[in-house]
Order: structure tokens, then sequence, then C-alpha cells
């Protein structure tokens, strides 16, 4: 064989081998796209199913909100039970991993009326709730101040408060005060002096003493009075009652609902029966919760049309 034949043929063959190199980098490169694709999509339909799977258990926790109940206590393990008129407690449906469809779906149901309602306390309960939280005189005066500026409709902030020009608009990411009554409690992060830690509590380790978070003692969506059967410790004393009543009222839940309201927690805000309630659901797929929604109810006085207004409505991360 000549010189340039086999010149010819060499190079043929490098040619072959860099074409089969090539196409075999297209198929790898090919094959991990399809399968990220294939991922995406399975991630995707799993959120659908999921999603739908966080609305069917808020539809279930409204089956049990439809029960004639006026009572409703906090049980030892932190969930509702309802109670008929006749004082008995109600059974309790399914709330924990209830397999449907595709997947599962859990819930919980919490008493709206057991918090603060933002809206209407006057600042001095606010800063009592604050210091049952171990806020110090100079934060809660900042918070009370900040929080009374969000809401009214001047633009002039009080001693130790904040409005737009002066506070919010000079924040790297600005913004302005709504000037206007909360509509969602996730606004407090917004508000001067409300820190990431105040919202959303401490979980005791290290010998540290644990904290709720502000966000779960207060609300925007009641009428303003709180069930004296559900209201948690800290709420109770933001309302002013003493240590000696609080234990009063806290041993009496572990017995029952109180039926009426006594007459010497008469004034004072309280009220034992309940219309407004928070539901968070969870919609479970392959063993893991994939979406959360939260929505918070309230029964409607009127006898026509459905049960329940729908007052807020939040997918959760």
């Amino acid at each position: 064989m000549t010189g340039p034949a086999r010149d010819a043929r060499g190079f043929a063959l490098v040619a072959v081998l860099l074409v089969l190199a090539l196409l075999g980098v297209v198929g790898a490169e090919f094959g991990v796209a399809m399968r990220l694709e294939a991922s995406a999509v399975r991630a995707w339909k799993q959120g659908v199913v999921a999603a739908h799977l966080a609305e069917a258990a808020v539809e279930q926790a409204l089956r049990e909100l439809a029960a004639d109940a006026p009572w409703v206590t906090v049980g030892e393990d932190g969930a509702l039970t309802f109670y008929s008129r006749a004082l008995t407690p109600l059974p309790r449906l399914p709330r924990s991993r209830v397999p449907l469809g595709a997947g599962e779906f859990s819930y919980r149901i919490t008493d709206e009326e057991a918090r603060l309602n933002l809206n209407t306390s006057p600042p001095e309960r606010v800063d009592r709730l604050l210091a049952a939280l171990g806020l110090d005189k100079a934060a809660r005066d900042t918070i009370v101040d900040s929080l009374l500026d969000w809401r009214d409709a001047n633009e002039e902030h009080r001693l130790h408060g904040a409005e737009s020009e002066d506070h919010y608009l000079k924040l790297p990411v600005p913004y302005r005060a709504r000037n206007a009554n909360l509509e969602s409690v996730t606004e407090l992060l917004q508000i001067r002096g409300v820190t990431r830690e105040l919202y959303e509590g401490r979980a005791g380790r290290d010998g540290r003493e644990g904290r709720p978070g502000l966000a779960e003692l207060v609300t925007v969506h009641t009428p303003g009075v709180v069930n004296l059967n559900t209201a948690p410790p800290e709420v109770l004393r933001a309302l002013g009652l003493s240590e000696a009543e609080i234990g009063e009222i806290l041993q009496t839940r572990r017995q029952g609902p109180y039926a009426t309201l006594p007459g010497r927690f008469g004034g004072r805000n309280l009220s034992v029966t309940t219309r407004t309630f928070r539901i968070e659901g969870e919609g479970w797929v392959d063993g893991r919760v994939r979406a959360r929604v939260r929505a918070i109810v309230q029964r409607r006085v009127e006898a026509t049309g459905p049960g329940y207004v729908v007052l807020e409505w939040t997918a959760l991360q």
C-alpha cells in the first residue's frame, strides 16, 4: 500500500473515531437532559397531586367544623377537641396521614379566637403580650409605636415608631407602611422592631427555654374577643389576668370547657365560644410533604349559604 493510501485510511479512521466520540457525547447529554426533564415532570405531577391532597385536608377539616359543637378545648396533644351541647367530647376524624388516591393528607385545626387581634387591641394589651414573650421595655416601645404607625392613616411617626419617609423607604429594599389595619399576620415582619426570631419563636435546646412565636399568638381576622377555653397563657396575660387566675383557668380546662363565662372574668374581652378557625393542611406524596396550605375560616351567622367563609388562604412553602 502506497503512502498516500495509508494516510487516507488513517485519516478516515480518525474521522470515524471523532464522529463516534461526538455522537457519544451528544447521546450522553441527551440522556441527561431527558432524565432531568423526566424528573421535572415527575416533581410537577407530584406537586399538583399534593396540592389537591392539601385542599382535601381542608375539606376534611371543614367536615369536623360543621358539627353542632359550640365549645372547643385544646387536648394534651395540642389538638382541638370539640364538645356537643351536652358537653360531651366528639370523636375526631382521622387527621394524620389519611390515605387518599395517590397519596395522603394531614391537617391541624386551631382556634383563631385563642389569639390576640392586632387590629382591635389597645397598645397596653400588645405591650403586655410582648412582655410575656420576654421583651424589654425599649423593644416593646419600638414595636408598639411602630405597629400603631403602620395602622394609622398619617405619615407622622410616634416617639418610638416609624413611618414610610423616615424609616421604611430608607431600607435596602424600600416599601411603604400600609397606613391601614393589617390584612395578614405576615405583615409583622415588615414592621420595625419585629425580628424573625420574635415572629417564629425559639425552640428550647442546650438549656435555653423555648418561646412561642408572636405569629402563633396574634391574628387579624377575629371579632376581637378571646376564647377562654383555648387561649394560651401569654394571651391571657396580655388581657391582664393574674397568674392565679391563669392557673385556675388551665386547671379547669383539663376537665372540660367552660360552658358560660364566669362572672369574675366579665368585661375582660373574653368569651367561651368561637366561630373562627385556622386550618393547616398537608399533601403527602411518596412519603413526603410536598404541599401545604393554610386557611382561616369563619362560621356564618346567617342560616343561608355555605356554612363557612374563607377569610385567608395561603399556599405555604
